[in-house]
């Protein structure tokens, strides 16, 4: 089998034709590929439109309980027999030359990425930007700048997964796999991927052949209790990551700082839009705990998410309000 193509699905019935679509309107696709879907529970009608597509597609449809895509990409890694792996979100969808690119460049390399299209739709269902964001890590002159630019920058278009093409032995032989419980598990795979290869044997395609939605709306409206331990876990996987790196103790501390500041305040966010026994205090008290005034100061954290950390702190309640109005 030449590719596999990995898609995890939950009540997407409004994404799928879309999605399925681009895929089959491929100006080129290998001559044996197949598609693996697996439907993580879903509710909806979603499976069967998926089994419509089956004749028009080389579908292989799993069925789980819902336990998240992390679980559901990797028992499609279980099943996966192509010399290839790409993994694909349900409700985004392909530039019509995306695999043909991926594919034709991928040998002599260990990974090929290209840039990504994010498009933002709003409530209503309409389009109101679009953003091109190409890859950073290719301005890597070494391995090591490699690493300071994926956990530096920790731009989109780097640490996700859906506009790579992957090699399947290199995950096998490794036994790489999702982990951390859906949160950030796409940021620690590629990341655990990108220290398996030499940045030699990346290959980059600078155009955006991924078209990413960024749906308002779209994130569970529920709190999850769980998200200050999967952060903890997280930030230590990517530590040690690092460690198993040729980065100075240094350049491991700057890189984390910068990382640690960014997940703190992603899972502030959450709290804010999810959490009703969030308060201002315990706002304060959380980040000093949680990230501390040194790491604000550091010139290895991007300058946005200084200015968020001291917005947060000193001016809480009115950035907290202006938050939930942008993004609820």
């Amino acid at each position: 089998m030449d590719l596999s193509i990995i898609i995890p699905m939950y009540n997407a019935s409004d994404y799928i034709d879309n999605c399925l679509t681009s895929i089959k309107q491929q100006t080129w696709l290998p001559n044996q590929f197949e598609i693996i879907i697996v439907d993580d529970g879903s509710t909806d009608d979603s499976r069967d439109l998926v089994d419509n597509w089956s004749t028009k597609l080389p579908i292989k449809l799993l069925v789980q309980e819902n336990q998240k895509q992390a679980v559901a990409r990797n028992r499609a890694l279980d099943q996966a027999t192509g010399q290839y792996i790409l993994f694909l979100d349900i409700d985004d969808d392909l530039d019509s030359k995306m695999i043909e690119q991926l594919y034709q460049n991928m040998p002599g390399f260990d990974l090929v990425e290209s840039g990504i299209n994010k498009v933002f739709v709003n409530a209503d269902g309409r389009v109101t930007n679009r953003e091109v964001e190409l890859p950073a890590i290719q301005k890597a002159q070494s391995q090591n700048e490699m690493f300071k630019l994926y956990f530096g920058a920790n731009t989109e278009c780097d640490v996700g997964l859906w506009n790579k093409l992957f090699r399947r032995a290199l995950i096998e032989k490794n036994q790489l796999r999702f982990t951390n419980a859906n949160f950030f598990e796409d940021s620690l795979f590629v990341g655990q991927y990108l220290n398996l290869i030499a940045y030699t044997k990346i290959k980059f395609i600078k155009q955006p052949l991924y078209h990413f939605y960024k749906r308002q709306g779209s994130t569970t409206t529920s709190f999850h209790q769980e998200i200050d331990r999967l952060s903890t876990a997280y930030l230590i996987k990517c530590n040690e990551l690092l460690r198993q790196t040729d980065l100075s103790l240094i350049e491991q501390a700057n890189l984390m700082a910068a990382l640690k500041l960014r997940v703190w305040i992603y899972t502030i966010h959450h709290h804010v839009k999810y959490d009703p026994q969030w308060h201002a205090r315990q706002q304060r008290r959380y980040l000093l705990n949680k990230v501390g005034l040194t790491s604000s100061f550091k010139t290895s954290v991007p300058i946005k998410y200084r200015l968020a950390f001291w917005m947060m702190l000193c001016f809480t309640a009115t950035y907290n309000k202006l938050y939930c109005r942008k993004y609820l």
